[in-house]
């Protein structure tokens, strides 16, 4: 009689469950789909207000991107400048014998400026692509970290009178930008290491090239003219 009755309640228990195991799948399932819902508003929100953020930092970005070209003028721009102007006012007085007793025209800083404007035109993409996009991919908010502390680097090494890179100094700040998007804010997107490599093995590789084609052009110009 035990083991009847306890098959009778196994019966009676596996009746109850097939009737409602059906509500208890459709229940969890409606659970499951409910989540989804939530998890993809909850995305969406996110997405917003990063889109909104964004558009805060956009004219930021703009007014960061003046400061930017204002320090490149104050210490890549002059570097080209530095050389035609000593040389244009030592052969105008030649003879002084301080450089900084030389005065130095303000039309080979108006003629650096145009040929830096040029050369961002025709050539400038090229750099463009391969800092802003390749090396990493740049939002509003990580443009303006960039832009911000790189000419803050920049002013700085302008006024110690320290000569500095505008490339090389705008390279590391979208590095940095894009290492601290990663880490703390939860990016995907990564440092193309590959592209960082290719960069750093041409800034060490041209300097000893110009030096080497400045050093054949400087000694051929001497023995030409007979100075040697």
């Amino acid at each position: 009689s035990t083991s009847s009755s306890s098959s009778s309640a196994a019966a009676a228990e596996m009746r109850l469950t097939s009737k409602t195991s059906p509500k208890i799948a459709i229940e969890s399932g409606k659970q499951q789909h409910q989540v989804g819902l939530d998890t993809k508003q909850q995305h969406h929100h996110q997405k917003k207000d990063i889109l909104a953020v964004d558009d805060v930092f956009l004219p930021l970005v703009v007014l960061t991107g003046c400061v930017v070209a204002f320090a490149h003028g104050s210490n890549d721009v002059s570097n080209s400048a530095g050389p035609l102007g000593v040389i244009v006012g030592y052969s105008a007085n030649p003879g002084v014998s301080s450089l900084s007793d030389i005065s130095r025209p303000y039309w080979s800083n108006a003629l650096a400026a145009f040929g830096f404007v040029v050369g961002i035109i025709v050539l400038g993409q090229r750099t463009i692509q391969l800092v802003g996009v390749k090396l990493a991919k740049q939002t509003p908010t990580k443009a303006f970290a960039t832009q911000f502390g790189a000419a803050c680097t920049i002013l700085v090494c302008s006024l110690i009178r320290q000569t500095v890179s505008t490339s090389h100094v705008l390279v590391g700040a979208v590095v940095g930008a894009s290492l601290a998007e990663k880490h703390w804010g939860g990016s995907k997107e990564d440092v193309d290491f590959k592209i960082l490599l290719k960069i750093v093995v041409g800034w060490v590789v041209t300097i000893p090239i110009a030096g080497a084609i400045a050093f054949l052009c400087f000694y051929s110009v001497n023995v030409s003219t007979g100075d040697w």
